[in-house]
């Protein structure tokens, strides 16, 4: 598994987290060791939709509360269109590629710093313009 080679930093790009099996128990604790474990480390998730994750997504949302200084989620702007692919960057080696966001079939590139490359200067770019940072905590006003 990808995430389980991560050592610094994971980049998430997805539309909603609804798909991917990101509320399964083993990938909520693959997410909470990686945040445990050493100083610098960071997880970055980039999504165009943050709906599913506040209503039902309870594991990630309390992940987020626990790590928030190592877990950041942001909500990009619906301007220019969303890109429709899904993809997850670990390190500076490794990627996972979903070519539609409702297509589980993706491609995996264990070992390949110029995929990772590409894919995270886009990241980058997107996560900067991303306006919205989602928070775990609710203010009732």
């Amino acid at each position: 598994m990808l995430l389980s080679q991560a050592h610094r930093l994971v980049r998430i790009y997805d539309w909603d987290l609804s798909d991917g099996g990101y509320e399964t128990p083993a990938r909520i604790q693959l997410l909470t060791d990686f945040c445990k474990h050493g100083a610098g480390r960071q997880v970055r998730v980039l999504l165009a939709d943050d709906n599913y994750l506040k209503r039902h997504a309870g594991q990630m949302m309390s992940l987020l509360k626990t790590w928030g200084h190592v877990l950041q989620v942001r909500v990009r702007d619906s301007e220019p269109s969303p890109a429709t692919d899904c993809f997850v960057l670990v390190d500076e080696h490794g990627a996972l590629k979903r070519f539609e966001k409702d297509n589980a079939r993706g491609v995996m590139y264990p070992d390949s710093r110029a995929d990772v490359v590409a894919l995270g200067l886009r990241f980058d770019a997107e996560w900067d313009r991303a306006p919205n940072r989602v928070s775990s905590y609710t203010f009732g006003l």
